[in-house]
């Protein structure tokens, strides 16, 4: 059983200019399946924090409900199709109702599912998912941002499906995943290397190993909800958002 932690922090420069926080994250736990999903909605889509809503409550969802189907799948892109078909069906919904486009919902999607001794995931769009495995920190999927920085795929985007990236496999070793915008990862990934900093490993172990049950307001969720809105949101401008697993390592 992993322990969890998932929060977004408004930007600065979002608090200045009066934009909502356009980041979600999400995270749900049923029938032996385990799910945490983030999304940064798009700076340019004037419903994206609608949209980023949408993708996080659908992908729980989803990976709750499939888990042992997609897990077990040996067709990858069948699996993909059907993830995010799944996505854009809630996307378009939820812009019905707002009487906009879909694509004025734009935004990424990167999750992380497990059960039993598998887990799979997910990543459409910037941000990163790495865990922790054996003691190394290692990246599963860093940001797709094409030519430059401010770019990147969404899950309303033409190419999503080609963009969108799937990962499975064991949990031996495993102790921990973490997920992020590009706007945690500005502190916490470097794209110059392509490397995740050594602060990831300290928040999954802070998570795995924390004392007590879990609860909206643990202990350790507080210090974590702080380190966000304090260090993490202060080398920024943009919306943060981060989601954790995290387990105590094998003896």
């Amino acid at each position: 059983m992993f322990k969890e932690f998932h929060y977004q922090a408004r930007g600065h420069g979002h608090l200045r200019d009066g934009t909502p926080v356009q980041d979600r994250t999400n995270y749900l736990s049923r029938g032996g399946v385990q799910v945490l999903c983030l999304a940064d909605g798009a700076g340019s889509a004037t419903h994206s924090q609608f949209g980023a809503q949408a993708v996080v409550d659908e992908g729980c969802v989803v990976l709750v409900e499939q888990f042992a189907e997609y897990a077990a799948s040996n067709d990858g892109i069948q699996v993909k199709v059907d993830l995010l078909g799944r996505l854009a069906a809630k996307v378009a919904a939820v812009a019905e109702r707002h009487n906009v486009s879909p694509d004025d919902l734009a935004s990424t999607f990167l999750c992380v599912a497990v059960s039993g001794d598998r887990f799979l995931g997910a990543h459409v769009g910037d941000g990163v998912v790495g865990y922790l495995k054996h003691g190394d920190l290692r990246v599963i999927s860093g940001p797709d941002n094409a030519e430059f920085a401010n770019q990147t795929t969404f899950v309303t985007s033409a190419r999503a499906l080609e963009s969108m990236r799937l990962f499975r496999g064991s949990l031996d070793g495993v102790s921990g995943f973490i997920l992020m915008s590009d706007g945690s990862g500005d502190s916490l990934y470097d794209p110059r290397t392509g490397e995740l900093a050594g602060a990831c490993s300290k928040l999954i172990d802070a998570v795995g190993t924390a004392p007590g049950r879990q609860s909206k307001n643990s202990d350790y969720k507080k210090r974590l909800r702080r380190l966000v809105n304090v260090t993490i949101r202060n080398a920024t401008k943009d919306d943060c958002s981060i989601g954790i697993l995290g387990r105590q390592a094998a003896q």
